[in-house]
C-alpha cells in the first residue's frame, strides 16, 4: 500500500473520530461546493441539503478542531448548551491531531470559576527557590505548557482574569512578574455555555482574539445510536482502546504548517475578496465626513444601530455595529488556505474563504437592530446572520470587479506603482491627471465600494508623492 500524504491522514483521522464514537454529529453545515437544497414544511423557511457528486460534507465543530490543531497557535472558541460534547470533542480532536496523550491534555485543562486567579492559568513563583537562594524563578502552569490548552467554561472566569491573558490567547505569550513565557505551537480551545446567573459577559476585545467560533448542537437522533454503540466507558473502560493512533496515521505538524503557510492563491482570489469584505464592514457613513475617519471604529457616540438613516440605506455596512479587526483579517487567508490544503487543491480560492469565512467572523460581528428587522432568528442564529451578510456583500463585490469604474481603479493603481502607461514614463503631471481621471469616473458609482476605491487612489497617488517631496 502506498504511504499517505498528510491531507489524507489528516482525513482518516477526522473520520475516524466519528467512526470510534468519540465525536458523532452528523449535522453536516459546511460543503465544499453549494448543495441541492430541498425545501420542507411549505415554506416555512426549512430546507435540507443534498451533497453534490465530488465534494464533501463536514460537521463544523469537528472540521474546525481539525483546521485549528493543525496551525501553529490555532485558537477556537465553542459554544453551546450544556452536556453536548464541547469539551470531549475538543479533548479527542487535540489528541488526535497533535498527538499529545488524553491524559495530559486533561491534566493541564483549566475550568473557569470565580475564584480562578493568574497563577492557575499562567505560572507562580518557585517559593522553595526564593526561600532558600532568594532567587526569583518563574513556574509555568501545565495549562501554559501544553501543546493543547483547553480553558472549559471560559465565561465563568472573571473579566479582569481574561482581560490580562488577552495576550495569551492571541500569540501563545504571557508575562508573570515581568517574565516573558512562550506556549509551544499548538491549539487553544474555549468552551461556553450560554448565559446564565453564574456567567460573565465575554468582552469584544476578548472574543476578537479567537479566530474562530463554532456553535455546538446537541447530536441528531440517529447520532445516539452510534454513541451508544461505543459503550459506557464508565463501566467497559474500553475508552484507551479508541484513543490509539494508527502508526500510518501519525502527523508531520512541522510539514503541515509549512504546506499551509506557502499555499499560494488564485489570481483575483482570497485576499482581494478578504479586503473587499473588511473595507465594507468598515466604512460608516455617521462617524464622520472625513474619509479617514469615517469608520466604525470611530462611530463611538452615534454608530450603525442608532444613527438616522443615511445616504446607502441598504449597504452591507448597515447590518453590523462593529468593523473587523487586523487580525480577523489575517485569519481569513490563513483558513482559507487550511480549508483548500485539507480538501487536497494547489490554490487557495474565493470558495474556501466563503466556507470558513461565517465561523471566522460570527463571534466577532454585532448584527444591528436593521439586521435582526430582517431576520429574528439570527438574534440566536449568528452564523445564519454571519452567511446572509457575506451574501450581500458578495453581490457588491461582482458588481464591483464587473464595472467600467474597477478597471480605472486597477489602471490608476499600475500607474502608480510603475509610474508608466505601456512603458512610457510619465511625468508628475500626467500622472496627477490619470488619477483625477480615475477618481471622477469611479465617483459616478454610488455605492460605497467606489468610495473605497477611489480613496485608495487618492491614498496611492498621496504616498507616492510624499516619497518624491521627501527624496
Amino acid at each position: 500500500m502506498n504511504e499517505l500524504n498528510e491531507q489524507q491522514k489528516v482525513k482518516r483521522l477526522y473520520n475516524l473520530i466519528g467512526d470510534r464514537g468519540l465525536y458523532v454529529n452528523t449535522g453536516y453545515d459546511l460543503f465544499t461546493e453549494s448543495p441541492e437544497s430541498i425545501r420542507l414544511a411549505l415554506g416555512a423557511g426549512i430546507n435540507v441539503n443534498l451533497m453534490r457528486e465530488g465534494s464533501r460534507a463536514y460537521s463544523s465543530p469537528l472540521l474546525f478542531a481539525t483546521l485549528t490543531s493543525l496551525l501553529n497557535h490555532g485558537t477556537m472558541f465553542i459554544t453551546g448548551a450544556p452536556g453536548i460534547g464541547k469539551t470531549t470533542g475538543a479533548e479527542f480532536a487535540g489528541h488526535f491531531f497533535t498527538e499529545v496523550p488524553l491524559d495530559d491534555i486533561i491534566e493541564a485543562e483549566i475550568i473557569g470559576n470565580p475564584q480562578l486567579k493568574t497563577e492557575d492559568v499562567i505560572a507562580n513563583l518557585d517559593t522553595v527557590k526564593m526561600i532558600h537562594t532568594g532567587e526569583k524563578e518563574v513556574l509555568p502552569t501545565k495549562f501554559l505548557k501544553c501543546p493543547v490548552k483547553i480553558w472549559d467554561e471560559i465565561n465563568r472566569t472573571p473579566s479582569d482574569l481574561l482581560s490580562a491573558t488577552m495576550k495569551l490567547v492571541d500569540n501563545g505569550k504571557a508575562v508573570y512578574q515581568g517574565t516573558l513565557l512562550r506556549s509551544p505551537p499548538g491549539v487553544l480551545f474555549a468552551t461556553a455555555n450560554y448565559a446564565d446567573e453564574g456567567t460573565f459577559q465575554l468582552t469584544p476585545p476578548f472574543l476578537d482574539r479567537f479566530d474562530v467560533g463554532v456553535m455546538v448542537t446537541s447530536p441528531q437522533p440517529w447520532d445516539i445510536k452510534e454513541i451508544r454503540a461505543r459503550g459506557d466507558e464508565k463501566v467497559n473502560g474500553e475508552l484507551e482502546k479508541r484513543l490509539n493512533i494508527p502508526e500510518g496515521l501519525k502527523l508531520n505538524l512541522e510539514k503541515i504548517r509549512r504546506e499551509i503557510k506557502e499555499m499560494p492563491e488564485a489570481d483575483y482570489g482570497v485576499s482581494d475578496f478578504a479586503d473587499f469584505i473588511y473595507g465594507s464592514l468598515r466604512f460608516s457613513e455617521i462617524a464622520s465626513d472625513n474619509l479617514a475617519r469615517a469608520t466604525k471604529g470611530n462611530a463611538w457616540q452615534i454608530n450603525q444601530d442608532n444613527a438616522p438613516s443615511g445616504h446607502f440605506p441598504d449597504s452591507p455596512f448597515n447590518y453590523t455595529v462593529n468593523e473587523l479587526s487586523v487580525r480577523t483579517a489575517k485569519a481569513m487567508t490563513r483558513y482559507a488556505r487550511a480549508y483548500a490544503w485539507l480538501n487536497g487543491r494547489d490554490k487557495s480560492e474565493i470558495n474556501d474563504l466563503k466556507a470558513v469565512l461565517p465561523y471566522l467572523i460570527w463571534h466577532k460581528i454585532r448584527p444591528t437592530s436593521k439586521a435582526l428587522a430582517e431576520n429574528q432568528r439570527w438574534a440566536n442564529d449568528r452564523i445564519g446572520f454571519a452567511e446572509g451578510l457575506i451574501a450581500k456583500i458578495e453581490m457588491d463585490y461582482s458588481d464591483c470587479i464587473d464595472s467600467e469604474a474597477f478597471k480605472f481603479y486597477k489602471s490608476a493603481l499600475n500607474i502608480l506603482k510603475t509610474g508608466k502607461i505601456k512603458n512610457k514614463d510619465l511625468s508628475k503631471e500626467e500622472i496627477r491627471k490619470v488619477c483625477v481621471s480615475a477618481i471622477e469616473k469611479i465617483g459616478t458609482i454610488d455605492k460605497p465600494y467606489a468610495i473605497t476605491m477611489a480613496n485608495h487612489v487618492a491614498t496611492e497617488y498621496n504616498t507616492r508623492m510624499n516619497r518624491r517631496n521627501y527624496d
